[in-house]
């Protein structure tokens, strides 16, 4: 691990592919106006901090530090959410505590909406007996390994994910650093087609893609696993990476809350 500071703040590296651990910054306390400075500062140069308490986040303090980093999003009651905290998502592994195994697949959170989420904050509740994990990995990484022809080829394409939502490029341009990243997400199969004539690939050609880019976010070395501990809060920017949950045995309860800020339309790589 390698110790540095981001302004008032005491930061180490999580691991050699991507994130860093901010070591004196509880997130189930009030953060002063510095503290959200200086963490909004490390969220945007590194896109995953871990935050650790010495137990799990009441969700009030999980609510007022999304706040600080942005617009939080709302959900809509459904079964198994909580009604007096709509900016929260409930994900498990049991039914009727929450939103049943979701993102056991690479993906950004909320990459097929017309604006993407920008910042996901996910704090664990309840870890199950075999552990949990969560994968994650770089999507500003995920270019520099691309052949040159791949990653052309992917400039100029959009990713269709049906009538409600408008196609969006699979390669954008970050809104805030400005870097060329990869926007995808595997949970939720796209139509592949070309940006300038609007014609979607054949079945085999979109195949090969998604092939191609589960075999580039798999590649050794590249990812990050966070394994859970009470206490941990993670932010992440869904613009600049990708995550995965781990299945767990549902015969042990697994729950974690996410909450998100709103973010921007894709702007394409000109």
């Amino acid at each position: 691990m390698n110790p540095f500071t981001i302004g008032t703040l005491q930061a180490e590296t999580l691991g050699p592919s991507l994130g860093i651990f901010i070591k004196d910054l509880n997130p189930n306390k009030p953060l002063t106006e510095e503290q959200v400075k200086d963490l909004t500062e490390a969220v945007d140069e590194h896109h995953l901090v871990l935050l650790k308490s010495s137990e799990s986040i009441i969700p009030e303090r999980h609510i007022e530090l999304t706040k600080h980093l942005g617009e939080a999003w709302t959900y809509g009651y459904t079964e198994g959410q909580y009604k007096e905290y709509p900016e929260i998502f409930k994900v498990s592994n049991q039914r009727g505590k929450g939103f049943v195994n979701a993102g056991q697949a690479w993906h950004s959170d909320g990459s097929i909406y017309n604006k993407a989420m920008h910042l996901s904050i996910f704090a664990v509740q309840v870890i199950p007996g075999d552990g949990a994990s969560t994968f994650f990995t770089s999507l500003l990484k995920a270019l520099d390994r691309m052949p040159p022809e791949m990653l052309e080829k992917l400039k100029r394409t959009d990713a269709d994910y049906g009538k409600q939502y408008r196609p969006h490029p699979v390669v954008w341009e970050h809104p805030v650093t400005g870097k060329q990243v990869l926007h995808i997400s595997e949970g939720i199969k796209a139509k592949f087609m070309n940006q300038a004539t609007g014609e979607h690939y054949s079945t085999q050609e979109s195949r090969e893609i998604d092939d191609f880019l589960h075999a580039l976010l798999w590649e050794e070395g590249t990812f990050y696993e966070h394994k859970w501990q009470t206490g941990d809060l993670l932010i992440g920017d869904n613009y600049a990476i990708a995550h995965y949950a781990k299945p767990s045995n549902s015969n042990t309860l697994r729950v974690l809350h996410r909450t998100a800020t709103k973010g921007v339309n894709r702007r394409k790589v000109m």
